[in-house]
């Protein structure tokens, strides 16, 4: 029950704060695709007139996510069953209504995929997270970047070459090391795709970049 009641509350703040209503983008994703192993073509992309993304957690089925408010480089956005994944600079940083959820995720010192282009080898930086996982839990992270070269990568039929990012992570308290993916556009530096550990000991979230947001 209380986890019902904070994602109505969650899903009825984003309505008073978003660009798009959310009710009418979960309908939207629901009439377009299934929420399960969602079947992802440019046509249906196109169809769609908001950004997008596809996600999927370990071998969970394949979600279509679209996006419900875009503030402060902060972009929310909702699966049909109205579950909320937000990001920051391709990053994710909170989730609700999921069975392991990040509750927070900050740093002192701006997080480097903000411009990920001028990321050094070997550059490192320190966060704090908080996740629920059955219970409460919280860590400090460090994490080292370090450039892998390239590769291709297909979206929605369309294979380019992108950059490579792999970020090794380490949990200070239990010494917990996980590595997070990122495949960035040379160009522009915009994460297209990204394979995440929200936290030590958590599963993998895929995500990929259908439309961007503009």
């Amino acid at each position: 029950m209380y986890k019902k009641i904070c994602l109505a509350g969650a899903v009825i703040l984003l309505s008073a704060c978003s660009q798009y209503r959310p009710g009418i983008v979960s309908q939207t994703i629901t009439q377009t695709f299934s929420s399960q192993d969602a079947k992802i073509d440019s046509s249906k992309v196109s169809s769609v007139p908001y950004a997008s993304m596809s996600l999927k957690v370990d071998d969970g089925p394949l979600a279509f996510i679209v996006l419900a408010w875009n503030e402060n480089h902060i972009q929310k956005w909702l699966t049909a069953d109205s579950k909320m994944v937000a990001t920051q600079n391709g990053r994710i940083i909170k989730t609700i209504g999921f069975p392991d959820n990040l509750l927070a995720f900050e740093s002192s010192s701006p997080d480097p995929l903000a411009n990920p282009l001028t990321i050094q080898e070997g550059q490192q930086w320190k966060a704090q997270t908080q996740w629920k996982s059955d219970s409460f839990h919280a860590a400090s992270v460090t994490s080292r970047f370090h450039w892998a070269g390239t590769q291709d990568f297909t979206i929605v039929g369309n294979t380019r070459n992108y950059r490579l990012l792999e970020e090794q992570v380490s949990s200070v308290g239990d010494g917990a090391t996980y590595t997070q993916r990122y495949w960035v556009d040379a160009q522009t530096g915009q994460v297209v795709h990204s394979e995440q550990t929200l936290h030590p000991h958590g599963p993998v979230w895929s995500l990929t970049l259908l439309k961007p947001y503009s």
